[in-house]
């Protein structure tokens, strides 16, 4: 569905078709699906981003598209998110230690005229230039008035969510807190079936880096 059908949709189901009910209920379908977005980890939702790194340089600022990294691979190997504090306590030389990058940092996001991008320290400073390819959570992209939105399955969620904003707007608060738990329930069912669709995947291959593997993502 595209956002003036949901926006039609719920206006025919809430009885208030007139233009300026149209305009609000698409901003309804905008933040709803930004929320569903955000509210899950969703296979469409990831991207990557590859790089460059130059030896000596442990702190790389990723893409303005990606929201925050999950998993990365310097020079075709796998290395893993770490806690700052957790390093500092165990061993702070490796902060500053100097070799093969085996795990990663997650720091502040840095801001600059052109936007805010994720950012990421090296755990240990690479000591050669190699290929850095990060996988993570995208920023959301909104979907139009002649476009469909790019999570599959989440039209009746969605709808639903919008349903009971429209709903609220039109100050049947019964009715909207109804439709809201309505909304809560198909979001779990989706979160649910991306649980069991990742189980799947992991049972049918046991070796998740065969499916996950750097080729997969370069």
């Amino acid at each position: 569905m595209t956002r003036s059908n949901i926006a039609n949709y719920v206006g025919e189901k809430v009885h208030s078709t007139d233009d300026d009910s149209q305009a609000v209920f698409k901003t309804f379908v905008d933040r709803r699906y930004e929320m569903i977005w955000n509210a899950e980890l969703w296979r469409e939702s990831l991207g990557t981003y590859s790089t460059t790194v130059s030896s000596g340089s442990d702190i790389i600022d990723l893409t303005l598209d990606m929201d925050f990294p999950v998993s990365a691979y310097w020079d075709e190997r796998e290395i893993t998110p770490v806690d700052y504090q957790r390093v500092f306590q165990m061993n702070p030389a490796l902060l500053a230690e100097s070799g093969t990058p085996t795990d990663f940092i997650v720091l502040p996001k840095s801001v600059s005229a052109s936007g805010t991008r994720p950012r990421i320290k090296l755990i240990r400073v690479p000591n050669e230039t190699k290929t850095l390819l990060v996988l993570g959570k995208m920023n959301v992209t909104l979907f139009g008035d002649n476009t469909s939105p790019t999570l599959s399955g989440v039209d009746n969620t969605l709808v639903a969510f919008v349903e009971a904003d429209a709903l609220e707007y039109l100050q049947q608060y019964a009715k909207a807190q109804a439709k809201l738990q309505e909304a809560a329930a198909h979001l779990q069912l989706m979160r649910d079936m991306e649980k069991h669709q990742s189980a799947r995947v992991q049972q049918l291959v046991p070796d998740v880096e065969s499916v996950w593997g750097y080729n997969d993502f370069n």
